[in-house]
């Protein structure tokens, strides 16, 4: 069985957090529809993080967290513009989950 140390979650709860703010930022100001993809990949993993009621949870939530891996270099993919703040954001999500 897979376990994730609480602190690493709380640390990951958060910046979740402020990449979904992030996107729906973009969202607002963007006809793209993988933007909303991707808010809702987010969304799913922050569900997962709050209803994790107990260590045995542990194996679900990483099933979850691993959907999130690449977002970020998938959508640079499509744009042009590097430079965009969500992107550092997920970015930073991505790290997170990998060491966990």
């Amino acid at each position: 069985m897979y376990k994730i140390n609480q602190v690493a979650v709380d640390s990951l709860r958060c910046q979740i957090e402020e990449t979904i703010k992030l996107l729906k930022i973009k969202k607002k100001s963007s006809n793209e529809d993988v933007i909303g993809v991707y808010i809702n990949l987010y969304e799913n993993a922050l569900d997962s993080i709050n209803l994790r009621a107990s260590k045995s949870d542990d194996d679900n939530l990483k099933k979850t967290l691993v959907k999130l891996l690449n977002c970020a270099r998938g959508y640079m993919e499509t744009s042009s513009d590097y430079t965009q703040i969500f992107l550092t954001e997920m970015s930073k999500t991505e790290k997170l989950i990998k060491s966990i």
